[in-house]
């Protein structure tokens, strides 16, 4: 085996124990970061019966942030470059760490068809919710990675164009293999994801209404643990509680709140648990002649680090805001609501904007 050849083979058993992508849910969690509270905290207190929906969002990504919200960087380990035989062990050269900036983009489109029920008879002064989502996504991201190749370190006994000779193949195969990595994680996917079931209880009247419930997300997206892009989050449960509250103290202004908790199991294929967190939404909306409008602003953060995570606790932060728009379409008798959201500061996460259009229709 020659120098270059051995040169290959050592870095790319030292890569190989990083995955540019792999980290807790592929920095994001199972929530809609588009935002959950548009012009509906304005919907009427009677509501009941059946009400189906279809949304279409589109994700566009820029970067994923680190532990500081910057780019996310990886520390490549240093080692010791092995030569060819009889060549002794006190004359292999030794390279130090190297960091790697990772630059990630991508897109994903998603369908969501939605059907919810609410009684007609009351329990508790309210009434009782059912409803169920479920996703189709199209999905492309891309990954890159920039890092400066380590200097070999020689015992001075090794003549100079020996050691400029293995720098220059040293150098080639680094940023070869840092390419070849990088480009594995990218590709496009388009399947269904994961559905959520959701159960609770809506209480209503003139300027208060208040829902509570939960949400049990279950592992129907396309998943594999190998690199490149998936639909699904993985092969793991997340049950949701929720709380929302929307007050009106006037028929034409509308203050809501909605928190939420995530509660994940650990992901059976690659005995990753990914840290429990919580989101909290706010939303402020005024009734117009063309329909509600307002400004909303949703905030997602873990509070438990990641089990099994080779990035290390890795907590995962999101601070997103925007805007919504909803009007009745009056031919069809349906609600039609445009939301765009973008990411203000992140760690450990996924940044870009959040677009999305929502039609629904209660029978």
């Amino acid at each position: 085996m020659n120098a270059t050849a051995q040169l290959a083979l050592t870095l790319a058993c030292t890569l190989a124990a990083s995955s540019l992508a792999q980290a807790g849910e592929d920095f994001q969690v199972r929530y809609n970061l588009a935002g959950s509270l548009g012009g509906e905290i304005f919907a009427p207190p009677d509501l009941q019966g059946l009400t189906g929906g279809i949304a279409l969002t589109r994700v566009d990504i820029h970067k994923i942030t680190g532990n500081d919200g910057e780019r996310l960087t990886q520390t490549l380990p240093g080692g010791t470059l092995p030569l060819p035989a009889p060549t002794p062990a006190a004359l292999y050269p030794t390279y130090g760490p190297a960091t790697g900036v990772i630059d990630a983009r991508g897109s994903l489109v998603q369908w969501n068809l939605g059907l919810a029920w609410l009684s007609a008879a009351r329990y508790g002064g309210g009434r009782l919710a059912l409803a169920f989502n479920l996703p189709y996504g199209i999905k492309k991201q891309g990954f890159g990675a920039q890092a400066t190749t380590p200097t070999l370190n020689w015992n001075p006994a090794v003549p100079a164009a020996t050691q400029a000779a293995a720098q220059a193949g040293f150098d080639k195969q680094f940023q070869g293999t840092v390419a070849a990595m990088a480009a594995a994680e990218g590709g496009n996917v388009s399947d269904i994801g994961d559905m959520e079931l959701h159960a609770g209880w809506r209480h209503a009247d003139d300027r208060l209404r208040v829902l509570a419930g939960a949400s049990l997300v279950l592992p129907t997206g396309r998943y594999n643990q190998a690199s490149g892009p998936d639909i699904g989050f993985g092969n793991f449960y997340t049950l949701r509680p929720v709380a929302q509250l929307v007050y009106l103290p006037r028929p034409d202004i509308a203050l809501a709140g909605r928190v939420t908790v995530g509660l994940n199991t650990r992901n059976r294929d690659n005995d990753l648990r990914s840290g429990n967190w919580a989101s909290l939404e706010a939303a402020v909306g005024t009734m117009t002649r063309l329909g509600p409008v307002g400004v909303h602003v949703v905030h997602a953060q873990q509070f438990q680090d990641d089990s099994g995570n080779r990035w290390g606790p890795s907590r995962y932060r999101s601070t997103n805001a925007g805007l919504f728009w909803t009007t009745r379409i009056p031919v069809v008798d349906t609600v039609l609501t445009l939301q765009h959201m973008a990411t203000l500061q992140s760690r450990n996460a996924k940044n870009g904007t959040y677009s999305q259009v929502r039609v629904s229709k209660s029978f």
